[in-house]
């Protein structure tokens, strides 16, 4: 299977936690695409908007904050202080 576990966290304590197949995040410096076996990175990202979508097709969209984003073994953890589903 070619997943990797996303986790959103806010600081508020809101949190979202989906397994999926490709994760898009609005990085200061451009667009980052994340997919399985990705190197380890620690990146900051701007507000704008982190896509992401399943290996079977199903996709979400969050508006987020400014945060820091850690990508490591196979896991995509995001720190942000707001975000907010679209739909």
């Amino acid at each position: 299977m070619d997943s990797i576990c996303l986790i959103l966290a806010c600081s508020d304590g809101e949190r979202w936690e989906q397994t999926v197949g490709a994760v898009t995040l609005p990085g200061e410096l451009g667009s980052l695409g994340v997919l399985k076996n990705h190197a380890p990175m620690l990146c900051a990202l701007q507000e704008g908007t982190l896509s992401c979508r399943s290996e079977t097709g199903e996709s979400w969209r969050f508006r987020i904050s400014d945060g820091i984003a850690r990508v490591a073994d196979n896991e995509v953890t995001v720190l942000l202080r707001h975000m907010e589903a679209i739909k």
